[in-house]
């Protein structure tokens, strides 16, 4: 099953996967534009070092004040990744170490994260991975049960 049946499910179950995403620059609001038309993904919370720049690139891209009011704008990544709504964290900084920050937050909260950041993951990717497997394992074996 694609990630796309996966996504139109939770659509039509009324339970959209529920995103933050950290980073409204270049990415982030290409990402924003495409919000919208994806069935079963809501963005619930937007971190930015600036949430009225993060704001402007929402109108910007065209969302609706009632999309823009339902949606909470923070300036720490972190917060976003503690956000107990949130199931998936789009890292898009651009930020090496902001970027690793925010995955290793996101991991430690038990989030899926997806690493936009290219330059945090050429650097730490596959340690990111192996704490991220750590993670989940540790998991699984506290919830009872094991891979």
């Amino acid at each position: 099953m694609s990630l796309h049946q996966l996504a139109q499910r939770r659509a039509a179950a009324g339970r959209p996967i529920k995103v933050g995403l950290i980073g409204a620059g270049k990415f982030g609001s290409m990402f924003l534009n495409q919000a919208p038309s994806m069935a079963g993904v809501d963005i619930a919370v937007i971190a930015d070092l600036d949430p009225e720049r993060a704001r402007a690139a929402c109108r910007a891209v065209g969302w609706d004040e009632r999309r823009i009011a339902a949606t909470r704008f923070v300036a720490d990544g972190a917060e976003a990744c503690a956000d107990a709504e949130v199931e998936v964290v789009v890292e898009a900084t651009g930020r090496p170490p902001a970027g690793i920050a925010h995955a290793r937050a996101a991991i430690a909260a038990g989030k899926h994260i997806v690493m936009v950041n290219v330059e945090a993951d050429v650097l730490a990717g596959p340690l990111l991975a192996e704490e991220a497997r750590a993670q989940s394992t540790n998991s699984q074996v506290s919830a009872g049960w094991s891979p």
